[in-house]
């Protein structure tokens, strides 16, 4: 498993809580790409936050519908 050897932002740890099957499915995803379960998440939480709707927009949508 490669892991970086430098960061560009300073890192910091958060605890989640996940459900039982969704943890274990979260470890086997990791396993099966040979990475990191962190880094697994970092990219997973990345590109959610990428394509995540503004605030303003679903308000607006919500207004019209």
């Amino acid at each position: 498993m490669a892991r970086p050897k430098k960061f560009h932002e300073k890192r910091v740890t958060t605890a989640i809580r996940l459900p039982e099957g969704l943890h274990e499915r979260l470890h086997a995803a990791a396993d099966e790409r040979d990475v990191s379960v962190n880094l697994l998440v970092t990219h997973a939480v990345s590109e959610y936050l990428e394509r995540l709707r503004p605030v303003a927009e679903v308000l607006e949508t919500n207004r019209v519908a």
